[in-house]
C-alpha cells in the first residue's frame, strides 16, 4: 500500500510542475503584454510638432487672432447698413383708442359725448434725399475701415507667426546646445575613466583625474541648466500655441539645408520696398486714415440742411360711423372694413431741417474728428517707421549672421584639427592638461557659434519672407 501511494504521488508531481510552470508562463505573457501596452500607450501619447504644426495651432487657438476677424465681420456689417443707408424706411402701424368726452369726431362729421373707439392703421415710408452728402462718405468711411479691419487681421497673422517661429527655432537651439554639452560630458567622462585607470596602474596621477572631475562636475551643471532653459523656452511655446504643458509633446528638429543658408540676400532698398509695399500694418494704418478723413467730411455735413420726403397711406375707423363718399351721407353702422374704404388717404410731404444751433454739439463732433484724423496720420507715420527699423534691423543682422556663419564654420574646421592633435598629445603625455582643455573648450565655443549663426540666419530670412510676402506663410 505505501509503495502503491508512493508511486500516484510519483504519477502527480510532474503534472502538478506542469501546470505550476504553465502558471508562470501565462503569468509572464501577460506582464509582457502589459508592459507593451504600456510602452505602446505612451509612445501614442507624445505628439510630434513641426513648425507648420506649431504655426497652425497657434492661428487655430490665439485669442486675439479671434477678436480681430469679429472685428473684420462687424465691420463688414457696418459696410452693408452705410449702404442700406440710401433707402427708404417701411414701417406699418395700427392703433385702437378709447375716447372718452365731448370731441368732435372728424369720421362721424359730429360733435359726439358718448364712449367712442377708434383706429388709425397705416403705411409710412421716409427717404432722406439731400443730408450733406453723408450717406456718401459714411459708405466710404465704412469701406476703408473694412479694409483697415482685414489688413489688421492679417497683421496678427504674421505677429503669430513671427513669434512661434522665434520660440521655435529657439528650442532648437536650446536641444543643439544640449547636444554639444552632452558630447562633452560623455567626452570627459571617458578621459576620466581613461585617468582613474592610467593612476591604478601607477601610470597617471591623481592631479589629471582630480582635473578631469573638475571639469566634469561643471559640465554637467552647464548641462543642467541648458535643459532647464530648455524646459523654460518649451514653456513658453507651448504657451504661445495655448497647449496643456501637461501633455506630452516632441518639438521636431528643423532640417537646415547648407545651400540655403549663405544665399545672397537682396539689395535693402529692394527689400524695403517690397516689405513696404506688402505690410499690412502700414496698410491698415493707411485705411484708418483715409477712414478718418470721410469722417471729418461727414461731421461737417452736418451744418448742411436735411431734406427728407415722407409717405403715408392709411385710413380711419370710428365706432360713431363715417361718411360714404360715394353718398355723401353719414352711415352711423358703418362696418370696420366699410369705413377702411371709406377713409382711406394718401399723404406725402417733403420736409427740410436747417441746424441753426445745436449747442455746438456739430463744432465739437468736428473738432474730435479732425484731431482723431491727425491722430491717424501719425499711426500713419509710426507704422512707416516700425517696419523700416525693423527691416533694417533683421537685414542687417541676416548679413552679420552669414558673415559670422562662414568665419565660424572655418574656425569649427581649425579648433576640431587643433583638438584631435591635443588629444592625441595629451594622451601620449606631450602636452599638459590645461592646453588639452583650452583645445576642447576652443571646439566647443566655435561649435555653438555655428549653430547659433546657422538657426541665426534661418529665423531672419523667414522674418524677411513674412514682411516681403503679401500672403505669407512660413514653411
Amino acid at each position: 500500500m505505501l509503495w502503491a501511494d508512493r508511486s500516484r504521488e510519483a504519477l502527480f508531481l510532474p503534472s502538478q510542475k506542469l501546470i505550476n510552470s504553465m502558471k508562470r508562463i501565462l503569468l509572464s505573457v501577460i506582464l509582457s503584454g502589459l508592459m507593451l501596452s504600456s510602452f505602446s500607450q505612451s509612445d501614442q501619447d507624445v505628439t510630434v510638432l513641426t513648425l507648420d504644426d506649431c504655426i497652425n495651432t497657434a492661428l487655430e487657438r490665439n485669442i486675439l487672432l479671434k477678436q480681430t476677424r469679429n472685428n473684420q465681420i462687424i465691420a463688414e456689417s457696418n459696410r452693408f447698413q452705410s449702404i442700406m443707408n440710401f433707402f427708404p424706411t417701411l414701417s406699418a402701424s395700427i392703433n385702437y383708442d378709447y375716447f372718452f368726452g365731448n370731441f368732435f369726431d372728424t369720421n362721424a362729421a359730429t360733435q359726439v359725448s358718448a364712449t367712442t373707439n377708434s383706429s388709425n392703421p397705416n403705411v409710412a415710408s421716409r427717404v432722406t434725399l439731400f443730408n450733406g452728402f453723408s450717406n456718401h462718405y459714411l459708405v466710404r468711411q465704412r469701406k476703408n475701415e473694412l479694409d483697415a479691419a482685414i489688413q489688421t487681421t492679417e497683421s496678427t497673422r504674421r505677429n503669430i507667426e513671427s513669434l512661434i517661429l522665434g520660440s521655435y527655432l529657439t528650442v532648437i537651439l536650446d536641444k543643439e546646445n544640449i547636444k554639444i554639452a552632452r558630447e562633452r560630458v560623455e567626452l570627459l567622462e571617458a578621459q576620466l575613466d581613461r585617468e582613474k585607470k592610467r593612476e591604478s596602474v601607477g601610470v597617471g596621477n591623481l592631479e589629471s583625474v582630480y582635473n578631469f572631475q573638475s571639469q566634469l562636475a561643471t559640465q554637467k551643471l552647464t548641462l543642467n541648466n541648458l535643459q532647464n532653459t530648455l524646459q523654460r523656452d518649451l514653456l513658453t511655446l507651448f504657451q504661445a500655441m495655448a497647449l496643456d504643458p501637461g501633455n506630452e509633446y516632441e518639438v521636431q528638429s528643423y532640417e537646415v539645408q547648407e545651400q540655403d543658408l549663405l544665399l545672397e540676400v537682396a539689395s535693402f532698398d529692394e527689400v524695403l520696398e517690397e516689405s513696404l509695399s506688402s505690410s499690412p500694418a502700414l496698410m491698415a494704418a493707411r485705411s484708418s486714415y483715409s477712414a478718418s478723413r470721410y469722417r471729418l467730411k461727414s461731421a461737417r455735413a452736418q451744418r448742411l440742411p436735411t431734406i427728407s420726403a415722407t409717405g403715408v397711406i392709411g385710413s380711419n375707423y370710428s365706432s360713431n360711423g363715417a361718411r360714404n363718399p360715394s353718398t355723401g351721407e353719414i352711415e352711423p353702422d358703418a362696418t370696420f372694413v366699410d369705413q377702411m374704404q371709406y377713409n382711406e388717404f394718401e399723404y406725402l410731404n417733403f420736409s427740410m431741417n436747417i441746424p441753426i444751433f445745436t449747442r455746438f454739439q456739430t463744432t465739437n463732433t468736428i473738432q474730435t474728428a479732425k484731431v482723431n484724423m491727425i491722430n491717424a496720420e501719425l499711426d500713419v507715420s509710426q507704422a512707416l517707421v516700425n517696419v523700416t527699423n525693423t527691416v533694417q534691423s533683421v537685414y542687417l543682422d541676416l548679413v552679420s549672421a552669414q558673415q559670422t556663419y562662414r568665419s565660424a564654420k572655418e574656425n569649427l574646421e581649425a579648433t576640431s584639427q587643433t583638438f584631435e592633435f591635443m588629444k592625441k598629445r595629451y594622451e601620449t603625455g606631450n602636452t599638459d592638461f590645461y592646453t588639452y582643455l583650452e583645445s576642447l573648450n576652443n571646439k566647443n565655443r566655435a561649435e555653438l557659434e555655428m549653430i547659433n549663426a546657422k538657426y541665426s540666419i534661418v529665423f531672419r530670412q523667414k522674418i524677411l519672407e513674412l514682411y516681403r510676402e503679401s500672403n505669407s506663410s512660413v514653411n
